[in-house]
């Protein structure tokens, strides 16, 4: 029987040989498991809906390692990677700030952590 990472793994191999046959198969493989994450076999625990859940969200690396870095050349596409990462850094050190200074401290940490998930959603 096959596992559901195995399937994951040869549904994401067809397409990107589909989508990106210039590619080497080389770079198709290292592609894979940034899609299925380091934990394969929690793929076999997941309800249907975590499943989905769980597709929907390799299908939205997809869309971003697609329009953002795959065939923009290597140094245009880390330079972009390292730009999103140091606006990580930045924001961290915001939201510290502000979690400091903050008297009504719950709120404003709701509020910050809600800024954070719509940046973090946007890389």
């Amino acid at each position: 029987m096959t596992s559901e990472a195995e399937k994951l793994a040869q549904y994401w191999r067809e397409r990107l040989v589909t989508e990106c046959p210039e590619q080497s198969t080389s770079n198709h493989e290292c592609i894979i498991p940034w899609f299925l994450g380091t934990d394969e076999k929690c793929f076999d625990s997941l309800k249907p809906r975590e499943l989905d859940i769980a597709k929907q969200a390799m299908e939205y690396r997809w869309r971003i390692f697609s329009q953002r870095y795959l065939g923009n050349g290597r140094d245009p596409a880390y330079r972009n990677l390292i730009n999103r990462l140091g606006s990580l850094v930045t924001l961290r050190n915001k939201v510290q700030t502000w979690i400091a200074l903050s008297r009504d401290r719950q709120r404003k940490v709701l509020y910050v952590l809600h800024l954070l998930l719509h940046v973090v959603v946007t890389l």
